[in-house]
């Protein structure tokens, strides 16, 4: 084979490979969680203390697993096929469980069980995607928060749909829907007996709903918390709430890092709880000691998630992590597949588009060296003007995804430039 053939050759397998990332990326099932292993990101406590639940990946599913309080004796509770069971919680009187079913739509449906995981039963609709649940204290009635099923695959802005809450009882019978608001977000629910409401995180708003008058008012404390803060927490005597949010100290740099804090509603006093460098998520308070269960997030903000169980104490601040007894989790043979997911990203594409110029630029004649960068601007230039096209007429997260592969191209594009350079100097040095 000549020169030219061989180069020919050469493009013609780079351009398949280029071809072949570019449909991987489009049309596989790249979920980061398919070859992981690891605790979920939720964690409940019985009322007794004396188990925790909590849900585990393995093999491209995740299922509810029950421990004891100090990590021995751990049981599978509930069996997902191609599905992530997550999310947790306890009834009242520990005989009962709750969980959520993901399924490959990413729609999370609710179910119920015992609490050993025996008589499976779903409690919400097929239309319904469900996003938390928690029980009220006479262990008969559910709380849940839930949206269209048909919303949860649309781009920002293509509903207008949000978030309402509903209630059913463990039976599964007289489902009704207790708002009609479109919340943008109804997080951290918890029910006060007490008061009889249904408190809920909306954005940056703590919210009450009355099950009395049927309506939602701002939460009692709501304007003692921080603007931003997440994984709101109220302990069971309704004095304290814990939550998470950002570290004073993290404000100023690149990433911020989210700690526990402790509100005390009766004397407004807050004290900051951990500083860990990292991000805590799911307080759970312990009810008969001050003790607060959280999971630090290890690697924050990477995917998928790594988390250690552990617990502070409210009085001392000490930390205790809490080593899980696992069962040796059965590992399926993903090496190959997760090797060919791990090895097609943006940067293989990258270097593939720019390897398949470079082999061009060799092809093809001297005084044209400097028309495949020209036309990898070109293209780079059109990406930009659809980056516009697309933020204005569909999705402002799509507008930037294309924003973002067009610096991609230009860069490309550069380095295509200095290599015809290069090439051009190299070619008139050597004659």
């Amino acid at each position: 084979m000549n020169k030219n053939e061989v180069l020919l050759s050469g493009i013609g397998i780079v351009a398949l490979l280029l071809v072949a990332c570019i449909g991987y990326l489009l049309f596989a099932d790249r979920d980061v969680y398919t070859y992981h292993t690891g605790l979920g990101s939720k964690i409940a406590i019985s009322n007794d203390d004396q188990q925790i639940a909590f849900s585990i990946f393995n093999n491209g599913s995740e299922a509810i697993y029950t421990a004891k309080m100090d990590g021995s004796d751990v049981h599978r509770v509930s069996n997902p096929v191609k599905a992530y069971h997550r999310q947790p919680t306890f009834s009242p009187d520990g005989k009962k469980i709750l969980y959520l079913s993901q399924n490959r739509n990413r729609i999370q449906s609710l179910y119920i069980a015992n609490s050993d995981g025996t008589n499976p039963e779903k409690l919400s609709r097929n239309t319904q995607h469900v996003t938390e649940a928690i029980f009220s204290d006479d262990n008969q009635t559910v709380f849940f928060a839930s949206t269209a099923a048909e919303n949860v695959n649309k781009s920002e802005g293509e509903t207008q749909d949000g978030l309402d809450l509903f209630s059913v009882k463990i039976d599964g019978t007289e489902m009704e829907q207790l708002t009609d608001r479109d919340f943008y977000t109804m997080e951290s629910l918890y029910y006060s007996g007490k008061d009889k409401q249904v408190i809920f995180k909306d954005y940056n708003d703590t919210n009450a709903f009355d099950l009395e008058d049927r309506r939602v008012y701002m939460a009692d404390f709501s304007s003692e918390l921080p603007k931003d803060y997440f994984n709101m927490e109220i302990s069971p005597d309704n004095g304290l709430v814990a939550y998470t949010t950002v570290s004073e100290e993290s404000k100023d740099s690149s990433l911020f890092e989210y700690d526990l804090y402790l509100k005390n509603l009766k004397n407004g006093d807050t004290q900051r709880l951990t500083d860990l460098n990292s991000s805590v998520v799911s307080p759970v308070f312990l009810n008969d000691k001050k003790e607060i269960l959280f999971l630090k997030y290890v690697n924050w903000p990477k995917e998928p998630e790594e988390y250690k169980l552990m617990t502070v104490d409210l009085e001392t601040k000490k930390l205790r992590e809490i080593a899980l007894k696992l069962p040796e989790l059965k590992r399926d043979n993903f090496v190959m597949m997760k090797a060919v997911d791990n090895s097609v990203n943006g940067w293989t594409l990258g270097i593939l588009y720019t390897v398949l110029f470079m082999l061009i630029t060799l092809y093809i004649k001297p005084k044209k060296v400097f028309t495949p960068a020209l036309i990898s601007l070109g293209i780079g230039m059109l990406t930009v003007a659809a980056s516009f096209v697309f933020a204005f007429m569909m999705d402002p997260w799509a507008g930037i995804g294309v924003g973002m592969l067009a610096a991609s191209l230009l860069v490309c594009s550069a380095v295509l430039f200095i290599f015809a350079l290069i090439l051009k100097l190299y070619r008139k040095g050597a004659k």
